[in-house]
């Protein structure tokens, strides 16, 4: 019994050590530690669930993942919280597949808030599932069929489906409801990002009020919204209170470097670029924005290699695939242009003039020209006297199938003997 409570006190000891280290930021020490109260206590999860933390300091996503697999290991049953960090460490790991395997059976399980439920829909539709992601929803929707986060939910992914009118009048129907609707507010923003109207993106960013204004998906949209209208400079003064209240938030300190590099500091860009990966060496943004200034620099050949990067760890980044197929098509490789595009569209971020040049592409290489004229000839409901459209139309026309002429002439009927 004494060598028992003697290892016990061993493992206390070095558990104490160890959450002092990781207050100290200082995560080497910590694993140190944190291996004494494994060896210590073999039997306890703790230690591995603050190696998990270490890990993830010193970004080491796979030895993070790796530690809490062998917590869970040590836990009877499923333990709810240590699947929804995995899950998360894949999400931020690139691998989304396990992470909605994980997603999916807690929700079966009944295992899920409604936050996470809805969570997962959005995940679900980013990923092009689109009837599952549906189906999540109703899961929610049946209970609460009113439920203000649940539609807004449903106008998201309505978006993502490429029914505008429908998620468009879902995100008004929400917004006179409820005008302080801070989900709904963001959703409608992005929508008018996406759809050329920035300034209107901003009204609605500007009507978010109270402790949300502050919040940080709110700021860095206001970034975005801001960079859209060419003013980088009030964008950067936007985000500067963001970014020293969390230095370590790598995705403000990634729009940070967006906005700079808009005001020609290429060298500070990068420096913010390596800060942001220093937290989250797979930041799809910091990647992309990394890319940017590669074009600008015009190292095109280094620029897509950051971008393809930035979709190895998140493949439906929008902002790669806009500046990818113009890339491609800058050397004529059609082909890759239109498979970028292609993705744009089916993720509901195709830009009036993106969705023209499908259009174009869809002409030129003689591929679903049906959905092609359908785009062009949305396009020209909104602009009929725009000749480049116009211009896109008649080469749709010209390589469209011909139907075939009814024959006017007398039918034989041809039959065998009997």
């Amino acid at each position: 019994m004494a060598a028992v409570q003697n290892r016990a006190q061993q493992a206390q000891a070095a558990l104490g050590e160890a959450r002092a280290q990781l207050a100290n930021g200082q995560p080497g020490p910590a694993l140190v530690a944190l291996k004494k109260a494994a060896t210590a206590a073999p039997d306890s999860a703790e230690p591995y669930l603050l190696m998990a933390d270490a890990h993830l300091m010193n970004n080491n996503m796979g030895a993070a993942i790796m530690s809490l697999k062998q917590a869970e290991a040590l836990i009877p049953g499923t333990d709810p919280s240590i699947q929804k960090q995995l899950s998360e460490l894949y999400l931020g790991n690139g691998n989304t597949q396990e992470a909605l395997t994980i997603l999916s059976t807690l929700r079966d399980s009944g295992l899920l808030t409604e936050s996470d439920v809805l969570g997962l829909a959005r995940l679900q539709a980013r990923e092009g599932q689109i009837e599952a992601s549906f189906a999540t929803l109703e899961s929610v929707l049946r209970d609460s069929p009113d439920d203000p986060e649940a539609k807004a939910m449903e106008a998201e992914v309505l978006l993502m489906k490429g029914d505008e009118l429908l998620a468009a009048n879902l995100m008004d129907k929400l917004l006179q409801q409820n005008p302080a609707h801070t989900t709904a507010r963001l959703l409608r923003a992005r929508y008018f990002l996406v759809s050329g109207v920035p300034q209107m993106a901003e009204a609605d960013l500007q009507a978010v009020e109270g402790k949300d204004a502050n919040r940080g998906d709110v700021v860095m949209l206001r970034a975005r919204a801001l960079l859209a209208q060419g003013r980088a400079t009030d964008a950067e003064a936007v985000l500067k209170p963001l970014v020293d209240a969390e230095p370590q938030n790598a995705e403000a300190l990634a729009w940070m470097a967006e906005t700079v590099l808009a005001q020609g500091r290429r060298a500070d860009s990068l420096a913010l670029v390596d800060r942001a990966l220093q937290f989250r060496p797979r930041l799809a943004r910091a990647l992309y924005v990394r890319g940017r200034a590669q074009e600008e620099a015009k190292d095109l050949k280094g620029a897509e290699e950051s971008y393809r990067f930035a979709l190895s760890a998140e493949p439906r980044f929008a902002p790669v695939h806009t500046r990818l197929w113009r890339l491609f098509l800058q050397s004529e490789r059609k082909v890759d242009a239109y498979s970028s595009l292609e993705r744009l569209l089916a993720l509901g971020e195709a830009s009036q003039e993106e969705k023209v040049a499908l259009a174009k592409l869809s002409a030129q290489l003689q591929t679903q020209m049906a959905r092609g004229m359908k785009l062009i000839d949305e396009a020209l409901t909104r602009e009929p006297d725009n000749v480049e459209y116009q211009e896109v139309k008649k080469a749709l026309l010209a390589v469209a199938p011909k139907p075939k002429k009814k024959s006017t002439g007398p039918v034989i009927i041809r039959g065998g003997r009997r």
